[in-house]
This record gives structure tokens, C-alpha cells and sequence, in this order.
């Protein structure tokens, strides 16, 4: 019989957990963490977080109560109300090893400045038999100093983060990424009821001018009216409410994560138009649900369209006539839906299993 292993065991850093919310919506990068939190417990890792007090009820909803999600595994702990992520991180390391807690690792996310201290504390004090980190946007050159110093590994989620490390000699950092919940996304499974209209989405938190609605907003007036008449667009989603008084145009209240797949599904075509991406999930949704998407030429963008899943477009012009060839081609709209989901289940995934055997645990070998 082989030796049984101990058990895995995760603490994890998130910079975005350890500040204040001050109401904000979680999306994005720490919806993700959570997600992955949650596969993680599900298959035999003890994790413990910490968390800025600020979070506490957001914690409750999500987990059932603030320090324990009612599984055997997860442990929430909270820092002392120090704010700001350099005192949170550094606390949450002294609480961590006060309490006589040892990990098979100690993950760092995102890695950024103000996690420096922490990232030189934790080999220190030896709370962990070892550390990495996940990088989720370009990383300050400091950072990347200290983590090369610290012989950190790095798993970034796309080769424009992963190029940073390695521009400053720091070339264990390995691009690896995905959606945690993808099987959501997906197209209708029976034919959606016609409305006669085509419907456009731009995804993203509004009204934040980097994700391209004023880029929308322009390539949407100059469509020709006749194409205009029979198209809408959705803006999804303001985390107050905004309205715009522009005919066809649609403003949606903040959306809840668990309803955007149901909501993709009743668009036709999605726009993705940020001026500043380092991976974008949302274009990934947009693109498991099969939709055509019209994107702007960023590098993240780009190479998710290689195969003809949609049209690169930058300027409003450009837009317009990308958005007007869809919208009178169902063909090919389905087309290109159908390679970019293709291209999506194949590369951008996210598969836990395979996290915790290569990065997480590489030398445990796999589970028994």
C-alpha cells in the first residue's frame, strides 16, 4: 500500500482581500479566488484566507459565516482593522505563524508592492514549506525584484504579465489561466425566442471609461439608422444606476455573477473594447456562450481571436461597420460564435486539478 500523504494545505495573501470594499461589487480577481477557494475545499485542501474586517459580511454571504464556511477545510480569518494591504498582509503573517499554522505553501496574489513585506516575512518566519505567487496584472518592477530574490515562482494569466517578470531575469513565470466555472457558459440549448432584433453587448464594470463604453457609445451613433433600428445595446452592467438617454441603448444595474450567463445568452454579438486588459474574462464568456466578438487590438484580445472568433477593430468607425456586418449575417455571426468557442474550451479553462498538481503541490506527486 502507499504511504498516505498529508494533507495540503493552502494560506492565501490576496492583495484585493486585504482592502476595504467601501461597498464595491467583488468581481473580477477576487471572484475568481473565490471560485478557486471553493474547488480547492472541495477536494481535500485545507485553505485559510485572511481577509481586511471590511469584508466580513460579504464573507458571510458568500461562505454562510464569517470565519468558517460550514465545510471541514476552509478557515476566514480577519485582520485587526490596520487598513491598507502592507499592514493587513505583514498581520496576517505574524497572526498566522502566532498561531502555530504550517503550510505545504503560501500563495501570494496579486503580486504588487504592497505585498512586499509579507512576500520577505513569510520565509522568514517559516510558515510555509514553500511560496509562490499569482500575477494578474503587470507587477511594479520592485515586486518583481523581490520575487526574484525570493526564487518565488510566478503563474501569471497572460504572456503581457508574464513578460514583465521576465524582462527583469525572473524566468520562472509560467502563463496559466482560465475561468473556474466555464461549464456555465455555454450556448442556448434550444433556439432563444426572436425578437427580430440584434442585441450587442459591452461587458464590464461601468462606468470605468477603460472598458470602451464611450468607444461603443460612438460606433453606435454612426451606425446607418436602418441598421440601428433593428439592434440593441447593452451596457452591462453600472455599479449605480446611469441612465442613457441615447434610443436603443440599454443600461443595466450592477449584475449579480450568477445571473451573466443567462444574460449572455440572450445577446447576439459582444463587444470588447477596453483600453487596458491583462487577460479579460469577460471576453472569454462571451466566447464560451458562443458569441462573435468585435475587440479592440489589444494583445490579450488578439490572440484569443486567432482562429476567427470575431473582428479587431479600434477606432468607432471601424466598430460600426464591424457591428453592421454582424448584424445583418447570421451566418456568419454563428460562425465565428462557434470558433471562438472552440478556441475557448481549449485554452482557457481553468482546471483545478491540474493547478494543484503543478503548482500548488508539484512534489507530492499526483493524489492517490
Amino acid at each position: 500500500m502507499a504511504p498516505s500523504r498529508p494533507t495540503r494545505s493552502v494560506l492565501i495573501i490576496e492583495a484585493g482581500f486585504l482592502k476595504s470594499r467601501h461597498g464595491k461589487p467583488v468581481h473580477g480577481v477576487e471572484l475568481f479566488r473565490w471560485y478557486l477557494i471553493e474547488q480547492l475545499i472541495a477536494r481535500g485542501v485545507q485553505v485559510t484566507v485572511y481577509y481586511d474586517p471590511a469584508w466580513r459580511d460579504l464573507v458571510r454571504e458568500r461562505f454562510g459565516t464569517p470565519d468558517h464556511c460550514g465545510t471541514r477545510g476552509l478557515h476566514n480569518r480577519f485582520t485587526a482593522p490596520l487598513g491598507g494591504t502592507v499592514s493587513n498582509a505583514v498581520h496576517a503573517i505574524v497572526d498566522a505563524k502566532a498561531r502555530g499554522a504550517g503550510f505545504g505553501v503560501v500563495v501570494f496574489g496579486n503580486v504588487c508592492r504592497g505585498l512586499i513585506p509579507a512576500m520577505q516575512l513569510a520565509p522568514t518566519l517559516r510558515i510555509g514549506q514553500r511560496c509562490m505567487g499569482f500575477a494578474h496584472r503587470r507587477a511594479a518592477p520592485n515586486a518583481v525584484r523581490c520575487a526574484k530574490r525570493l526564487r518565488m515562482p510566478i503563474v501569471a494569466v497572460s504572456e503581457h504579465v508574464a513578460k514583465r517578470f521576465r524582462e527583469h531575469g525572473h524566468d520562472d513565470a509560467t502563463v496559466y489561466y482560465g475561468l473556474p466555472n466555464a461549464d456555465v457558459f455555454h450556448p442556448n440549448e434550444t433556439p432563444r425566442e426572436e425578437d427580430g432584433l440584434v442585441h450587442f453587448v459591452l461587458l464590464g464594470r461601468l462606468p470605468n471609461v477603460s472598458k470602451g463604453m464611450p468607444k461603443a457609445l460612438a460606433a453606435w451613433n454612426l451606425l446607418r439608422e436602418s441598421v440601428r433600428d433593428r439592434c440593441r445595446l447593452h451596457l452591462v452592467a453600472f455599479i449605480e444606476p446611469t441612465p442613457i438617454a441615447m434610443p436603443g441603448v440599454v443600461a443595466h444595474t450592477w449584475t449579480p455573477a450568477a445571473e451573466i450567463p443567462a444574460l449572455l445568452r440572450s445577446m447576439d454579438v459582444m463587444l470588447a473594447l477596453s483600453s487596458n486588459e491583462t487577460f479579460s474574462q469577460a471576453i472569454v464568456q462571451g466566447m464560451l456562450t458562443g458569441l462573435p466578438i468585435v475587440a479592440t487590438s489589444l494583445p490579450v484580445y488578439v490572440e484569443k481571436l486567432d482562429t476567427g472568433g470575431g473582428i479587431v477593430a479600434d477606432e468607432p468607425e471601424a466598430i460600426a461597420e464591424a457591428m453592421q456586418r454582424l448584424a445583418k449575417d447570421a451566418s456568419l455571426r454563428a460562425q465565428m460564435g462557434s470558433a471562438g468557442r472552440q478556441t475557448a474550451l481549449e485554452r482557457y479553462v481553468w482546471r483545478t486539478d491540474e493547478c494543484i498538481e503543478r503548482f500548488l503541490f508539484p512534489h507530492d506527486g499526483p493524489a492517490q
